[in-house]
């Protein structure tokens, strides 16, 4: 690993003011370990400018409003437990890896069933909130449990109000709980209207195993059919409208994939998020187009296809730019952290190819920024451990491009490839809170700076 270019006179102090109060915080992350300056020390111009304004930045963006997400279409997945019968369903990040990790045990396991809905973070204004309950894990005198064993989710208002009171009993301390609790809203999705669902979206059924095993459990499926060869099941019919799940297309790189570092290589809407350190720009063209494509744009109108990267994708460079490595022209890999998605304009497009923009998290601290003569390829997930623990920290909103929260993922990452290696349990527990909390919070300025303070490629780690 190289010497990190910082030097002493890059300590940075800033003003952090959240919600009227005002706190002077001192970011010793900015703070230098190098004894020399300049290009007599090897210093890198493009870091050490990154290195300088970022206390600034910080003074800038941490009492300013984040942008909100926009709508998000979230997959909600499906799992079965053959021992107690019960389905499950979850659209959380988090709760998935678990459960595909082996968690409880192993036994639940995925059915292959998914549908869509939105997440709740700007979801839509006429969608609703599915309630998700747990039954109550408290148990009465005589020891029986007051809640289910089971999970239940409802997106009609009235009902989710109700349950959330109903059925009470008295525990053995006394106290009183009802049959279910209240866990949280999972997603959001719309109701009917005069039997019908939304334009855009598709009905959800349920059926119910009728109290089955003393236990009350609930599948949630697109396709009814799934429910009618299920003997003892109850079909309750079409519960909510969530959204039409995007169809995505296969898709091939034409041509190079290539660095961006000038505003006339820009392509709007650039996908992912970092500090601009490795921005590519490709050509992309589908490789096989859904059937409905052909029945032309009265097919389906509004059904929504996309071409799609998942999170951990590596992009590699493969020429190391212009100036090859005698002239220090190695630039570095990257890395997406969240998944990125296209809109496909099926109807105009194909079978051209469209171009787009991605915006990567550097992997490696000691290599230089993209430039537009650096070129890359995709090299599939990234397997590091450490950057693989950060990449499936869960994130209730996607990461906005040039934000504190850019800046500690990223710095984050260095710390696995270019510092100590993976982040202990309680830098990953800060990531965590950073990516729920807003930029605004107060307690969010508190964690970036313990957190950035915490972390060898800035300094001033243990």
């Amino acid at each position: 690993m190289q010497s990190r270019h910082t030097t002493a006179s890059t300590v940075s102090r800033y003003v952090a003011r959240a919600r009227g109060a005002a706190a002077v915080l001192t970011i010793a992350a900015l703070a230098a370990v190098g004894t020399g300056s300049g290009a007599a020390a090897g210093i890198d111009p493009v870091k050490e400018a990154l290195r300088a304004e970022l206390g600034s930045g910080l003074v800038a963006k941490s009492f300013a409003v984040a942008p909100q997400a926009g709508e998000t279409v979230v997959t909600v997945v499906e799992y079965y437990h053959a021992g107690l019968g019960h389905f499950f369903v979850t659209a959380d990040p988090a709760e998935v890896a678990n459960l595909d990790a082996g968690a409880f045990g192993g036994v639940w396991k995925r059915t292959g069933q998914t549908f869509g809905a939105w997440a709740m973070a700007g979801r839509p204004a006429d969608s609703v909130p599915v309630c998700r309950f747990f039954g109550t894990d408290q148990y009465r005198a005589n020891g029986t449990r007051i809640g289910p064993n089971s999970h239940f989710y409802t997106a009609d208002p009235a009902e989710c109000a109700y349950v959330k009171t109903a059925w009470p009993s008295i525990a053995a301390s006394g106290v009183s709980y009802p049959a279910w609790t209240y866990e949280s809203d999972a997603f959001a999705v719309k109701l009917a209207s005069g039997g019908a669902c939304p334009v855009g979206t598709e009905a959800l059924y349920r059926a119910y195993n009728d109290g089955a095993g003393g236990d009350p459990n609930h599948r949630y499926v697109v396709d009814p059919r799934l429910l009618e060869g299920m003997p003892g099941w109850v079909f309750e019919g079409a519960v909510m409208c969530h959204p039409v799940a995007k169809t995505t297309l296969p898709f091939t790189v034409v041509g190079e994939i290539r660095g961006c570092d000038r505003p006339e290589c820009r392509v709007p809407d650039a996908q992912g998020s970092g500090l601009g350190l490795v921005d590519v720009v490709m050509d992309l063209s589908v490789l096989a187009l859904p059937t409905a494509a052909t029945g032309g744009p009265g097919a389906k109108a509004w059904e929504s296809y996309t071409i799609e990267l998942p999170a951990g994708t590596q992009i590699i460079n493969i020429n190391w730019g212009s100036g090859g490595p005698a002239a220090g022209g190695s630039y570095q890999d990257g890395v997406l952290v969240d998944d990125a998605k296209w809109e496909m304009p099926i109807w105009a497009q194909a079978p051209g190819t469209i171009k787009v923009m991605l915006s990567l998290y550097c992997l490696q601290q000691s290599r230089k920024p993209a430039d537009t003569n650096a070129t890359y390829e995709l090299a599939g997930s990234v397997t590091d451990p450490g950057i693989l623990a950060i990449v499936r920290l869960p994130r209730p909103r996607p990461i906005v491009n040039q934000s504190l929260t850019a800046t500690a993922t990223q710095f984050a990452i260095w710390e696995v490839t270019d510092g100590k290696g993976p982040l202990s349990a309680a830098q990953l527990d800060q990531l965590r809170k950073l990516y729920a909390l807003p930029e605004t919070d107060p307690e969010f300025v508190v964690i970036m700076t313990e957190f950035m303070t915490s972390l060898s490629v800035v300094g001033t780690g243990p």
